[in-house]
């Protein structure tokens, strides 16, 4: 049986074959452990499930009506935040042929089994395969804050920008996302706050924000809100309760501090926007406001724009020159 350890969720096992008594009989193995397993008939269902991180291991029949398991484990793994750390398992009613095992295995499947099996062995690896997942997704959540400030780090924010682009595109959620720094003024002169400020304004942003909400660090002083689940009217709220808050807090011997921000919103009608995008757009916009003074330029809204999905990691080689065009908050 399965003994819990520091995360009391048992084991989730995603079963995907459409023969019914293939799958009945993998589910009575993995119930007899103290297990929960979820059902895909294609492989097409799998991937999505996959994507949603629901699953600690992946028991696949090598034939599938839309793909082979081999396929799905690569497609898997491309889009896997863990890569190869998510475990697959493939299950034939045929006799293994030493060459399909070995194909198997270089595209990243973790082990290739005969059906029947034994069942004790069988068993033996869902706990051993979950137990990997489950360590590499502590290290994983571990990775992905911002150890100073408690916030998401740069690969967290990405992480959950990738999650919520999932939602727009199926659920049409509306989301906004709000670049942000607070510059210290001094006799005048707005100055870029050393990285001391960082943990202040981080813990000013969580106040702020909603439990929604998803705050991450983008830079040394800057971090990006994404407001889920708000569209344009509710980031401009966020914003204004953000921008008289931040401009309120003193920081004593005669400075204070003055929001600039950029945010763009999606009101769920555009289904291809993509949140990646709108952090790209922003952080690159805030960071074109650098020389703006007055408080009604240091807000700007940029415009409604979707365009097609666009690389995860393409934020950290945005173009920083380009300005984009907005309507300054006021």
């Amino acid at each position: 049986m399965f003994t819990p350890d520091a995360t009391p969720r048992p084991p989730v096992i995603l079963i995907v074959s459409d023969q019914e008594w293939l799958a009945r009989s993998i589910d009575a193995l993995v119930a007899d452990q103290g297990m929960v397993s979820v059902r895909a008939y294609a492989g097409r269902d799998a991937l999505a499930l996959g994507m949603d991180g629901i699953a600690d291991v992946v028991v696949s029949d090598t034939r599938l009506a839309d793909i082979s398991g081999a396929d799905l484990a690569r497609a898997l793994q491309a889009t896997s935040d863990l890569g190869t750390a998510l475990p697959v398992i493939l299950v034939s009613t045929d006799d293994l042929d030493r060459q399909r095992v070995l194909e198997a295995l270089e595209a990243g499947v973790w082990d290739y089994l005969a059906f029947p099996f034994d069942g004790a062995s069988f068993a033996a690896r869902l706990r051993t395969f979950a137990g990997a997942k489950r360590r590499a997704d502590r290290f994983r959540n571990e990775s992905l804050l911002d150890q100073p400030t408690g916030v998401y780090s740069l690969r967290g924010l990405t992480k959950r920008a990738r999650e919520l682009g999932a939602d727009v595109q199926r659920l049409r959620t509306p989301v906004g996302c709000v670049a942000i720094a607070a510059d210290i003024v001094l006799e005048g002169q707005h100055n870029e706050p050393p990285p001391a400020e960082a943990a202040l304004l981080a813990d000013v942003l969580r106040s702020t924000a909603r439990a929604s909400d998803i705050v991450g660090r983008t830079g040394s002083g800057e971090f990006a809100v994404f407001t889920h689940g708000s569209g344009a009217g509710g980031t401009a709220a966020f914003v204004e309760r953000l921008r008289d808050i931040v401009n309120a807090t003193p920081r004593g011997a005669g400075q204070s501090w003055r929001l600039r921000a950029a945010w763009c919103a999606n009101d769920g009608s555009e289904v291809t926007a993509d949140p990646i995008e709108m952090l790209n757009r922003t952080s690159a916009e805030l960071r074109n406001m650098r020389s703006a003074v007055s408080d009604s330029a240091r807000v700007r809204q940029l415009p409604s724009h979707t365009r097609t999905h666009q690389s995860p990691t393409a934020f950290t080689t945005a173009a920083r020159g380009d300005g984009v065009d907005g309507n300054v908050l006021t």
